[in-house]
């Protein structure tokens, strides 16, 4: 009898606890998702992205500078104090008095890879007249077009355009997925409004400038430059155009509304593109260095953005191919010069690239 009345009592302590817990508990609201439009161009009314075109702009002297190396008048002072605007180096006056310098916003990896490309453009552009050619460094002729001329190392490389992709990967695609990955973490406040936008609107809108696209873009194409420019290059066989843009569209929108989630989600999708982007743009190089394989110094050049584009990757930190895959596909251009380029090392070089990133089926058309 005491057991079946210890059992009633166990019984009817636990409904009236549950009867207790029912009464005291409040159920959660429900919350509805945010409701805001998305804009079909970049014109939020407090965007703000004038630091990264101003950085855009000083990158343009820079590059125009090293078109003096076809003449023997490259000055590598000169560009190495463009990237840290002293002593005021810019044909732009805004440029020198605008507070802000390209080098502190490099990856390390450019920090320490940059004045080693100037150089190296430096030592070609010093050896002008002298025609380069295997084991001789200096200003190479197109045997096609006696005005297509490139300045290149006694290996065959074009610093010049090593410097410009390895830039656009260790400045402009370093800024926006450090930018994305803080955000997708959300560790940029959005909630205290300075000048007019919070902390996570204006690093957005940063992101966005780098990718040196008008705010109307790809309906408007005027302008656009580095990946702006490379991601319509390719965009025959990679959307990049119309995924960033989107991306780009509804994370801002997402920001201002608070919706998390979404966010979140489109500062991923920008991660992942900036990535597969790098990779067309070497295969939209390949296509390039193979039209002009009987041509060496234009194919060098080529093979030069090609090389940069691949040798940028490791700029990257949020990079999804291994350290040994990078390495792999590195080890697959020529190891000592870029004279000795074969056809078959050009297509092998295609076919790791595709593979990595997904293009087999459009490795040819981009």
């Amino acid at each position: 009898m005491k057991k079946y009345l210890s059992i009633a009592c166990i019984v009817i302590t636990a409904s009236m606890l549950m009867a207790s817990c029912s009464k005291n508990s409040t159920p959660s609201p429900i919350v509805d998702p945010p409701t805001y439009s998305v804009p079909t161009t970049y014109n939020f009314s407090n965007a703000n992205f004038a630091d990264a075109t101003t950085r855009l702009g000083m990158y343009t002297e820079i590059s125009n500078l090293m078109k003096n190396a076809l003449t023997g008048t490259f000055d590598a002072t000169k560009a190495k104090a463009m990237l840290t605007n002293t002593g005021a180096p810019f044909a732009t006056a805004a440029y020198n008095t605008s507070n802000i310098q390209l080098a502190d916003q490099f990856s390390s990896g450019f920090k320490a890879d940059v004045n080693n490309f100037i150089d190296s453009l430096a030592k070609a552009s010093n050896a002008y007249p002298t025609a380069a050619s295997r084991g001789v460094a200096g200003v190479g002729v197109s045997n096609a077009n006696a005005a297509t001329i490139y300045a290149e190392t006694s290996l065959g490389l074009n610093y010049a355009q090593v410097f410009n992709k390895g830039l656009m990967g260790g400045l402009v695609t370093y800024q926006i997925v450090t930018t994305m990955d803080a955000i997708a973490n959300q560790t940029i406040d959005n909630k205290t409004v300075v000048n007019g936008e919070t902390a996570m609107e204006h690093a957005w809108d940063m992101a966005f400038g780098y990718w040196g696209v008008p705010i109307d873009f790809p309906t408007n194409k005027t302008g656009a430059k580095l990946w702006g420019s490379y991601s319509t290059q390719v965009d025959a066989g990679y959307h990049a155009n119309q995924i960033l843009m989107d991306a780009f569209l509804k994370g801002r929108a997402a920001i201002s509304a608070k919706d998390n989630a979404t966010f979140v989600a489109q500062a991923k999708i920008i991660i992942t593109t900036m990535e597969r982007l790098t990779g067309a743009a070497a295969l939209q190089e390949v296509q390039e260095t193979k039209a002009a394989i009987s041509d060496p110094v234009v194919r060098n050049s080529r093979m030069s953005e090609m090389y940069g584009f691949v040798y940028s990757l490791k700029y990257n930190p949020k990079r999804v191919i291994t350290d040994a895959q990078y390495n792999a596909l590195l080890a697959l251009f020529p190891a000592k010069t870029f004279w000795d380029l074969t056809l078959d090392q050009v297509n092998a070089i295609r076919d790791a690239v595709a593979n990595q990133y997904g293009f087999n089926d459009v490795k040819d058309i981009l």
